[in-house]
Parts: structure tokens; sequence; C-alpha cells
């Protein structure tokens, strides 16, 4: 079993469902990730090339069903998730999600513009928020629509890295400061900046060792900035 004050605010190189089993029962406040959709990852023929990864591949169902049984194990009662998505995998995360939530609900990641193309274009993704039985009512004027524009081809590093400013908005609505926020699929390490910025804990679980460098460096930086600003 892994000691949870010895790997929080870290990243670590694994498999994250092996990683997962490791953890203690309730010691999760926060679920946040943007994990494979299934199909081979060609991340809407942008423009820029990435490398094909294996891990992009198709993930079979019976590998989510033991993912959320972990995430069931290490929520805590009072906890919510975050699960990126998209029209062809959300019932079978909703499915997964229904048994062991008091609510689901989707929210619409509206990306503003829609790619360039032919037929109907790309311009959203979904994120299912659910609510374990304790969860307190959250007071808000929000609407479920998010508006907000993605990180440019360009500069991003890695294919599927969402926006700072979205992630910290999901972490904000859901959590206090020093709850802890974990990331099973983090990819670049967006989720942990957004959690060190906004004052939360983080654990986050990636499987391309180049990705978990990238995410190191950003979640270093993003540190030592928050410290500057504290004049620590």
């Amino acid at each position: 079993m892994l000691n949870i004050d010895e790997i929080v605010d870290t990243i670590i190189c694994g498999d994250c469902l092996e990683i997962m089993k490791q953890l203690p029962d309730k010691c999760i406040d926060l679920v946040l990730t943007d994990p494979p959709y299934f199909l081979p990852a060609q991340h809407y023929q942008t423009r820029k090339r990435f490398k094909r990864n294996f891990s992009d591949l198709g993930i079979l169902e019976t590998f989510y069903k033991l993912i959320f049984e972990q995430i069931e194990r290490i929520i805590k009662d009072n906890g919510s998730i975050y699960w990126f998505c998209d029209g062809q995998s959300y019932s079978l995360f909703y499915y997964y999600l229904y048994f062991f939530t008091k609510s689901l609900r989707p929210l619409i990641w509206d990306k503003v513009n829609a790619f360039n193309g032919y037929g109907w274009r790309h311009q959203h993704e979904l994120i299912i928020w659910a609510e374990m039985p304790e969860s307190k009512p959250i007071r808000t004027g929000d609407g479920d629509i998010i508006r907000i524009a993605p990180v440019k081809i360009d500069d991003r590093q890695h294919p599927a890295e969402k926006p700072i400013e979205l992630f910290k908005k999901l972490i904000d609505k859901s959590t206090e400061k020093d709850t802890i926020v974990i990331d099973p699929f983090i990819g670049g390490g967006g989720s942990a900046v957004a959690a060190i910025e906004l004052g939360r804990r983080f654990i986050g679980v990636e499987l391309s060792p180049e990705y978990y460098a990238i995410a190191n460096k950003r979640i270093a930086a993003a540190k030592a900035q928050c410290k500057l600003e504290l004049g620590v």
C-alpha cells in the first residue's frame, strides 16, 4: 500500500490501474481526468504531428470497468468526478458511474470555434460531472456550457492538451484548498498545474515516459512560480 503523504504532489510513471490499487480507501477528494477514447487517437487530423503511442490504442471495456471499481474505492463519500469524454464513449462511462454516484450530468466544453473542414466540424467535448452520495450542494450561477478556447495546436506539448483555465474552473468549483485531486491519465500535466495554482494537492499517473517528463517540467515551473508569487 502506498503512503498517501509520500506521493501527494507528485506524478508516478506507470499503469494507473496498478497504482490506484495501492492507494488507501477514501483518500481522494476529486477525480479529474481526460482518458483515451477507444478509437486509435488521430486527434482530429491536426496539422501538428505527434508520435503515435501504444497507449493511444483502443482500451477494452473491461479495463474501464476495473478503473471505475478503483475510483469507487478511493474517492471520498463527499467527493466529485469530472470525466472528459465524447459522444461515442459517454454512454459507457455514464453506465459505470451511475451505480456508485448520486448524480450525473453532462457539461459541454464549447471550444468557441470549429476546426476547418467538411460537414459538421468538431467544436465541443463532453465532461461527465458526477457527485458522490455525501457531496454538498454547490451554490453557483454558472451554466453547464463552458466556453474556453482550446490550446493552439502549435503550442501543445501533448496531442489532447486542455487549457489550464478549463481545469482550474472545474477544480475550483468542487474542491477547497489542500484537498487532493487525482488524474489517472495526466498526459502533459495540465490538471496538476491547475491544482498547484489553486492551492490544491494532486496525484498524477502517466504511462508514457515522454509525457511523464513533460508533465514534471511543467509542474516544477508551476511550483517555482507559486513560490515566487508568495515570496518564499
